[in-house]
């Protein structure tokens, strides 16, 4: 027997069975491939040849009510490479970065990336774009896509909020909106062969983009402007970290006007602190001080326990569970009605209603007024206030939230809860979008006004605007007067516990036989003197809402005074020196005088013109609150009547006014004319020349 042959042929046979299985595993194989997943592998290699480039869709328009464009979407081209087609890398990463201000190392990982096209700088502005076009690189391309503008830079900036790189709401409307704002984007298809060269006759498909829906808001820009210029005014004329004025409409709960400051612009967000983003209308909360006070009252009307005659004796302090809660004013009120308590906001009087509601029934209303709980506002950040449990509310918590302290509102949550007493007891769920169209104008969705629940009754509303009227008229909100028109309000001052910092606001309502809207002025971290509402937010509520008045085209209700009666009427000037400044100024007013307060201080050193002058009526009186070398110069003076006084008493008077005096005779003589007139403003050091008898 011959072994080695034997050994030969077992081992060709083992050869040939390994071959014969590598044979049949490769044609296997090949039957998977190419007969029954060639469908798969006919897919992937067409992907490996086609280059994919996303088509961004353009973002919906933003406007106002009136059609005003708010937000829109502009064209923009981004700067991008396709690897394959780039010839020179490294010199191209360096001739880019000095045209686009990036770093070389960056492109140049850009450049050679494993992909068919990538982003080397998006959203250039042209000047930037030509200038990269005429270095004329290989693989060096453009796309177009759609950048966000806010032509009206800040306006609105808290109610609009921004938009990303990639077209994606990041506040505001722009994100709780963004489904319906951003649309859908498209894309271009092209086959290309392996060096990266763009095939002839190849697959070339482009399937465009669906832009985005509109949005119309129930803002008015020109409202929006308007509050917004006031808290502009504020932040110069008060010592405050900022501000916020929210204008609605009572009847639908739409926003004509939501204003916050400090302010940003939403086409350079990323240049402003983030905290300047942030929408204190609806996510900071604040204690409501007085303007709460329209609750309570409600709430007693509503529940009857009280009525506009019945008397409440306020020695200027109420004990509650051993303790004291004092009077703004010294001394207190005495005794006065209902209406004299919500005209002079009174805390004691208030304390003693909150008394009989009873603390199941307030607090019942409270959260009916919507305090609490969300406003349903379409806003990112809304938050709920802050009211204490039920069970944690004792006879002093229950005292104190009479008169708005010890409970923490949102202002969207005041002026929505007002806006119900203004609407007939009605409370609506307040509206910031009124439609969402399509590019072509068609209607996708409206957004109708909501009604949630009515909280008190017509007859109680109406009463409660009427005692509201008073404040405006004669009581602490007189600086929120406009002539011919009925306006109801309050003010509100809440202190920082253990510092002097106040939150200062004022609501009113125009006008209140026929509520057009509610005006909230709302003033954080007020520090110095004057810090009252009536003082600091009274005044920007009326320069609003006379604006406002004259924008609209609303009629005055009622004729001023006869001017014949006014241009012969006479006010003797009343003695203010060492009052209280809140309390001058009260004073001056009810006489019919004007008043400008000057310095920090709270107590009244000096006034222009002296106690028992005579001036005309709506004269000007300069109240000193700080000494000051020559601070009076720094003001005009009204010139008083001197024909009748003996020229001693003349020099008297002028001489602590200011100003001088030129005359012939004795100073015994009378004084039977002056060169200027009585009731005219001069410059402190102005000489009047008189004429005197001779007698």
């Amino acid at each position: 027997m011959n072994l080695p042959g034997l050994k030969i042929k077992k081992r060709i046979v083992f050869l040939f069975i390994i071959l014969f299985l590598l044979t049949f595993s490769l044609g296997l194989r090949l039957i998977w491939i190419q007969v029954i997943n060639s469908e798969h592998y006919q897919e992937e290699a067409l992907n490996q040849r086609l280059r994919h480039l996303k088509v961004e869709p353009k973002r919906g328009t933003i406007f106002d009510r009136n059609g005003g464009k708010l937000a829109v979407s502009a064209s923009s081209e981004t700067v991008m490479a396709i690897p394959l087609e780039v010839k020179e890398p490294r010199q191209t990463a360096q001739k880019l970065s000095r045209v686009l201000d990036m770093e070389p190392e960056y492109i140049y990982k850009r450049l050679t990336k494993n992909a068919s096209a990538v982003y080397i700088k998006r959203k250039v502005d042209e000047k930037t774009a030509n200038q990269v076009r005429k270095l004329n690189l290989p693989g060096i391309t453009f796309t177009e896509e759609s950048k966000r503008y806010y032509p009206k830079g800040s306006l609105a900036c808290h109610i609009l909020g921004f938009a990303g790189i990639d077209s994606q709401g990041l506040d505001g409307v722009e994100l709780f909106y963004d489904r319906y704002l951003r649309g859908i984007p498209g894309r271009i298809e092209v086959e290309r062969d392996a060096s990266g060269q763009t095939i002839p006759g190849g697959i070339q498909e482009y399937v465009p983009p669906e832009n985005g829906y509109n949005l119309y808001l129930t803002i008015d820009e020109v409202i929006q402007y308007i509050a917004e210029r006031e808290l502009d005014r504020a932040l110069k004329d008060f010592s405050i970290s900022g501000g916020t004025i929210i204008v609605m409409e009572p009847e639908t709960g739409s926003i004509l006007a939501l204003a916050n400051r400090p302010a940003y612009d939403p086409n350079n967000f990323g240049d402003f602190p983030q905290k300047y983003w942030r929408n204190r209308a609806i996510s900071d909360g604040f204690e409501p001080g007085s303007t709460f006070k329209i609750i309570t009252t409600a709430t007693a009307l509503e529940e009857g326990v009280v009525n506009e005659n019945d008397r409440f004796v306020d020695p200027g302090y109420i004990i509650v569970s051993g303790e004291r809660i004092k009077c703004w004013k010294a001394g207190g009120h005495g005794s006065q009605s209902f209406a004299e308590v919500v005209k002079n906001s009174c805390n004691p009087s208030f304390v003693q209603v909150g008394m009989r509601i009873g603390k199941e029934s307030f607090y019942n209303y409270i959260n009916a007024f919507g305090f609490g709980k969300d406003t349903g506002i379409k806003l990112p950040g809304e938050a709920e206030g802050l009211l204490p449990g039920f069970d944690d509310i004792g006879p002093v918590e229950l005292a104190t939230m009479s008169f708005g302290h010890g409970i923490t509102v949102t202002p969207i949550q005041l002026v929505t809860a007002v806006s119900a007493v203004a609407n007939d007891g009605m409370l609506m769920k307040p509206r910031l979008v009124k439609e969402i169209r399509t590019p072509d104008g068609e209607l996708v969705k409206e957004i109708k006004p909501v009604r949630v629940r009515q909280v008190i009754s017509e007859e109680t509303a109406r009463r409660t605007l009427k005692l509201l009227e008073q404040v405006v008229a004669d009581g602490t909100g007189v600086q929120a007067q406009i002539d011919g028109y009925r306006i109801g309000g309050k003010t509100g001052t809440a202190k920082h516990y253990g510092v002097q910092v106040y939150d200062s606001s004022f609501i009113g309502i125009v006008p209140v036989d026929n509520p057009r809207f509610v005006i909230l002025v709302v003033l954080y971290d007020v520090t110095g003197f004057p810090y009252y509402g009536g003082q600091t937010a009274a005044p920007l509520f009326r320069n609003v809402a006379l604006d406002v008045i004259r924008y609209l085209d609303i009629p005055p209700q009622y004729s001023p005074l006869d001017k014949k009666q006014e241009e012969t009427e006479e006010v003797v000037v009343p003695d203010i020196i060492g009052k209280k400044a809140i309390k001058a100024e009260e004073v001056l007013r009810k006489a019919g005088l004007d008043v400008k307060l000057v310095g920090m201080k709270e107590k009244v050193l000096r006034q222009v013109p002296l106690p028992g002058a005579r001036v005309k009526e709506g004269t000007t009186v300069i109240i000193f609150t700080e000494e000051g070398e020559g601070i009076e110069q720094k003001y005009n003076v009204t010139v008083p009547d001197l024909t009748g006084m003996t020229v001693n008493e003349a020099l008297d008077l002028l001489f602590e006014l200011g100003l001088k005096m030129d005359y012939n005779g004795s100073k015994e003589s009378l004084i039977i004319t002056q060169d200027i007139e009585p009731g005219s403003r001069v410059p402190g050091g102005t000489t009047i020349i008189v004429e005197v008898s001779d007698d």
